[in-house]
Parts: structure tokens; C-alpha cells; sequence
């Protein structure tokens, strides 16, 4: 029978955890937000989250701070697109100066010891990479030697990851070195080369950070699920599945 421990209860429960961190086989680990925040990036839904700024700042645009980040939202008008993009560049800039916490050293820790089964994280500020952490990226080309495998991959992020951005029109990506709201380059390079044909130019899309917003589909879906039916089954499949252990870090998994 698997046994939940919550760590609010006390002392004597952190260190039954600690034992059985240490004695498992293999160990399974869901990150949020919160790991995060002594690593100088916000959360999103405490007092002083990012929430709650968006929404004293912009008020007069967004009902609520959520709003910035819900797809219907967020594209409806010019100035709450530019808001959005202007936020996200913000964010951008901080998780470029963080540097990874202590739960990010801990999970490293885990995959040296080769406990780990994989890290599942909801966070976008791709700090699991910076803690020297195998990051699966859905956008790398495969041809690329810098593209992880999912089978090899250690840190799977859920949402997106700030590290790239997308072209709404075509789907293509960059790794950043345009800015959110930018035109998408290989949709104008498309464009001219009609063009210089005489033909009639194409439309160009707009970059956008690749996360995933509320009240959108998430691309990746079929490929996170693929993965995570994976480790179900390997884990399963263990004769001594008593040794392993599920960690939920930093989230209240809302």
C-alpha cells in the first residue's frame, strides 16, 4: 500500500522522508513554482506573486492577474497583446539572471545517484537545465546534437519553457534572440523570396513565448502523455515497487 506523507505535519515526518528518499530505487519528482522563488523569480499566486502585480499595474485591462495568462484573454485586444508580451520579456529577463535553488541541486543530486526516474516540472524559467539536469525540448530538431531524446531526457517541463519562442502562423522557433512580439523571421523570409518572384507576399506571424495559457490546447499533450504512460509502466513493472517514491515539490498541483 503506497504512504502519503505530508511534510506539514511535523518533524518526525520529514525524516521518515528522508529515509525513504535515500533507500529508493527509483524516485519520480513533480516541481511547481515555489522551488523557485528563493532563486529571485515570483510565484503566481501568492500576495506578492505575479498575479497580483499584473493586476495592480494593469487593472484597467485585466479584472485579475490570471488574466494575462489566459489565451482568450490576452489576444483579444492590441493592448492587452502588448501587455502580455511585455510582461513575459520581463519574466524573461529574470530567469536569465536566476540561478538554480536547492531543490534543483537536490534533483541533480538524484539523477548522479541514478534514482532518478524523471522530473515532471509546471515551471517555464528553465533552471532544471541551468542545474545541469537532460531537458526535453518538443521544439529541437531532432537533427540538432543538443536535442535530448524524451527516452533520455530527465526533466520533462509541462507548460513550455521560457527558453524558446513560436511563430503563431507557422510554428516555428527561435531560441530567444528575438523578442516576444517580433515578427517571425522565417515567415518574412518566406514572404520576400515569393516576392522577388512576383508573387503575392505571405502573411507573417508574431513570436510568442512557448508556454502553454490558459484555456488553450496544449501542442505536446499526446507526446507529455506518451512519456508519463512510460514511466507508469516502468514503475509498475518493478518487483520492488515499495522502494519507490513520488516527491511533490513547490505546487499545490492546481
Amino acid at each position: 500500500m503506497p504512504e502519503t506523507l505530508w511534510l506539514s505535519e511535523g518533524g518526525e515526518e520529514i525524516q521518515k522522508l528522508v529515509k525513504r528518499v535515500a533507500s529508493a530505487r527509483r524516485v519520480v519528482v513533480v516541481t511547481g513554482a515555489g522551488i523557485s522563488v528563493n532563486c529571485g523569480i515570483p510565484d503566481f499566486r501568492s500576495s506578492s506573486g505575479l498575479f497580483k502585480q499584473i493586476q495592480a499595474s494593469h487593472g484597467d485591462v485585466v479584472s485579475k492577474g490570471r488574466d494575462l495568462f489566459d489565451a482568450s484573454v490576452v489576444f483579444r485586444t492590441a493592448q492587452a497583446t502588448r501587455i502580455f508580451y511585455e510582461w513575459m520579456t520581463h519574466l524573461r529577463e529574470q530567469c536569465e539572471r536566476a540561478q538554480p535553488g536547492v531543490v534543483h541541486a537536490f534533483i541533480r543530486q538524484l539523477a548522479d545517484r541514478g534514482q532518478l526516474q524523471r522530473s515532471y516540472t509546471q515551471n517555464i524559467d528553465g533552471l532544471e537545465r541551468k542545474a545541469g539536469l537532460e531537458v526535453w525540448d518538443p521544439h529541437c530538431p531532432t537533427t540538432s546534437p543538443e536535442c535530448v531524446p524524451w527516452q533520455q531526457a530527465q526533466s520533462i517541463p509541462l507548460h513550455g519553457t521560457m527558453d524558446r519562442l513560436t511563430c503563431q502562423l507557422c510554428s516555428s522557433s527561435d531560441t530567444y534572440n528575438a523578442v516576444a512580439g517580433d515578427s517571425c523571421s522565417d515567415c518574412m523570409s518566406r514572404s520576400q523570396q515569393r516576392e522577388q518572384l512576383g508573387r503575392r507576399a505571405l502573411a507573417t506571424g508574431t513570436l510568442r513565448p512557448a508556454v502553454v495559457l490558459y484555456g488553450e490546447p496544449h501542442p505536446h499533450s499526446e507526446d507529455i502523455a506518451r512519456i508519463i504512460g512510460h514511466d507508469t509502466r516502468a514503475l509498475q513493472g518493478r518487483k520492488r515497487a515499495t522502494h519507490d517514491v513520488l516527491l511533490v515539490l513547490g505546487t499545490t498541483l492546481k
